[in-house]
């Protein structure tokens, strides 16, 4: 059930993840390398899976085995609407891969200003 969970936020289908979520799986359940649901949507920008995800608590500050979270995966795949959604939500703006990335360093060197910009206002350095 873990991986179908994990896939179905991966995928962005929300309606199966809430069905999920009512059978009692455990919503920071994660793959092997320590990425939850919130993680895969995130990345994949599915800002309404991430809000469904968060609204039955998801863990928005989970980091994975390289030391990432969902706003680090927002912010390098240059989904605006779920860095603002994470940030609202008291994401740690200052999460810094096992390189010393940071998810500003991710934005900065994809040249999503508007994120940059988010994240500033946020308090990143």
């Amino acid at each position: 059930m873990g991986e179908q969970f994990l896939d179905a936020a991966e995928s962005g289908e929300t309606n199966k993840l809430a069905n999920l979520i009512a059978e009692g799986i455990d919503v920071n359940t994660c793959d092997e390398h320590g990425r939850t649901a919130l993680f895969k949507a995130a990345k994949h920008g599915h800002l309404d899976t991430v809000q469904l995800l968060a609204s039955h608590g998801a863990d928005i500050n989970k980091k994975d085995n390289r030391g990432t979270n969902a706003l680090y995966w927002a912010s390098t795949k240059g989904h605006l609407d779920i860095v603002q959604f994470l940030v609202s939500h008291h994401s740690d703006v200052d999460v810094t891969d096992d390189r010393g990335w940071s998810a500003m360093d991710q934005a900065v060197a994809m040249h999503y200003d508007d994120i940059v910009h988010e994240l500033e206002s946020a308090g990143a350095h």
